[in-house]
């Protein structure tokens, strides 16, 4: 019982409101990011904090940085195949999209520290190291479709419900309420004081539901970072990063069935009218901000590394554009329209704390393990606009403490070096951040394997990644959760390739 009215509650935040977005929802999606990391690291679960001496450590643990012994120079492009098995109503749908990107570029610069003759070499600052890079963090590209026969229920329940009790010259122009009315899929009961859907759900003529989404975007930083090698035992690091938001979305839901029908003056005519409506929304939200990480790595034994990292909120500015809008193309006499919701905000992620760590083999393998904390009840809205604007930064903070939790993310990860030929596999799980989530449904799972050659300074690497989670989705919200909730399981099989060159 709890697991179904958890899935109910995940659906309703994720739904757009008539008149801005759900942006708790958002913000979520928003914090949930991953280290940037190589192809070699993405082969090992990601497994990264406590090893170092890899580009990954300026999207990571910047101390890694300070391992580096020389110069050097990746590219990782990236093709990421998505998939969503959907069933809605007891029907399947399975949808696949797939696309190519960049999802790390960078560049470290090593500076050893000159030393007089007869100074220990091994004692003191022995080396800086610079870099710069970008790194894809998160991917929103995707595609959902789910659909099937609806006899309890329609759209027009959900617009009614919005409509409230005020009377129809009260509804306000452009709302999605006043939409439903004047396309005739609501009317008023004037003895009640209510609003009833003009659709019928019934056993004998059921309602043939579809919805499409799709989903485009991601969340990438360009970062600055500098590291510190003290005596080949203890490394420090520090960077600053500059984050780009991209998410787009484009639905649209598809209803058609029986309803009541209306003459041009709007006089009943008629009942078991067929009708279509379209009910379209987009959303294009783009946003810009800031953060800093500090690391350290420590040797206490030569084989032995151990790692830790604070990343601090990510504070961003966002521009978010909503449109919706309702098409009736049935019989009914109906209109066409659609409004814009413009909205500018601030947005605080949380901190994230991480550790590591990894131990080296036989100088022929290594292994790793990393574990993170996040407190997503801690995001926070903020804006400088007007009462409006604050009424709904209010709602959102408190959708985010009344529904969110901390989470614990684990990766393992290891390597086995075959002379020039190196062999890796990993294993990660990011932490349901939803407080009722008892039962776990809602963490995400990655598989990976890969494997890299190296030869004088130049290296390339190829890691397969493998994403599992499952989430649930409705076109539509009821206030008893009767509404109907679409199970889907989805999945991202990525491959990355890495190419490296050391001078």
């Amino acid at each position: 019982m709890k697991k179904m009215i958890l899935m109910f509650v995940v659906a309703i935040v994720a739904i757009t409101s008539n008149t801005y977005a759900q942006y708790s929802s958002d913000a979520l999606r928003f914090s949930q990011t991953n280290y940037g990391s190589t192809a070699r690291f993405k082969a090992m679960g990601n497994a990264q904090i406590g090893v170092g001496g890899d580009m990954s450590s300026l999207g990571g643990n910047p101390a890694g940085l300070g391992l580096f012994t020389k110069s050097e120079f990746s590219l990782t492009p990236e093709f990421n195949s998505s998939g969503v098995n959907a069933n809605y109503l007891n029907q399947n749908t399975n949808t696949t999209k797939g696309q190519l990107n960049i999802n790390q570029i960078g560049g470290v610069f090593y500076v050893p520290v000159y030393k007089q003759k007869g100074q220990d070499t091994k004692k003191g600052l022995i080396s800086g190291v610079f870099g710069l890079g970008y790194t894809r963090n998160n991917d929103y590209s995707t595609e959902i479709n789910y659909g099937g026969s609806n006899n309890k229920n329609s759209i027009a329940d959900y617009f009614a419900e919005l409509a409230g009790s005020g009377v129809p010259n009260n509804l306000a122009e452009g709302s999605l309420e006043r939409m439903a009315y004047d396309n005739y899929l609501i009317s008023y009961d004037n003895v009640a004081n209510n609003y009833f859907p003009e659709t019928f759900a019934e056993t004998a003529n059921p309602n043939l539901q579809r919805k499409n989404e799709i989903r485009s975007g991601s969340v990438s930083e360009f970062n600055f970072s500098g590291a510190a090698n003290i005596g080949n035992k203890v490394y420090i690091g520090a960077s600053i990063g500059l984050v780009d938001l991209k998410y787009n979305t484009d639905a649209q839901y598809e209803e058609s069935g029986k309803a009541r029908e209306y003459n041009s003056a709007g006089v009943l005519t008629g009942a078991n009218t067929p009708y279509k409506l379209l009910f379209n929304q987009n959303q294009v939200t783009k946003g810009s901000g800031v953060n800093g990480r500090i690391g350290i790595i420590v040797r206490p034994v030569d084989n032995l590394r151990l790692g830790a990292t604070v990343q601090t909120p990510t504070w961003f500015v966002i521009d978010d554009s909503y449109t919706e809008g309702l098409d009736n193309r049935g019989t009914l006499r109906g209109t066409t329209d659609e409004q814009t919701y413009d909205y500018t905000y601030n947005l605080r992620t949380p901190l994230k704390g991480s550790f590591g760590a990894s131990y080296i083999i036989a100088g022929q393998a290594i292994i790793s393990a990393d574990i993170d904390y996040i407190d997503y009840a801690s995001i926070k809205f903020s804006s400088n606009n007007g009462s409006g604007a604050s009424s709904t930064i209010t709602t959102n903070n408190k959708a985010v403490r009344d529904n969110y939790q901390s989470a614990v993310n684990y990766r393992v990860g290891a390597e086995y070096k075959i002379n020039n030929i190196s062999l890796r596999a990993g294993y990660g799980l990011n932490g349901s951040p939803y407080k009722s989530d008892e039962d776990k449904f809602f963490d995400t799972k990655m598989y990976s394997g890969g494997l890299g050659y190296r030869v004088n300074n130049y290296y390339i690497d190829l890691a397969y990644q493998r994403v599992e989670a499952n989430n649930t989705y409705s076109p539509y919200t009821l206030s008893n959760f009767s509404e109907p909730t679409a199970i889907a399981k989805s999945t991202k099989n990525n491959v990355f390739l890495t190419l490296g060159l050391r001078f």
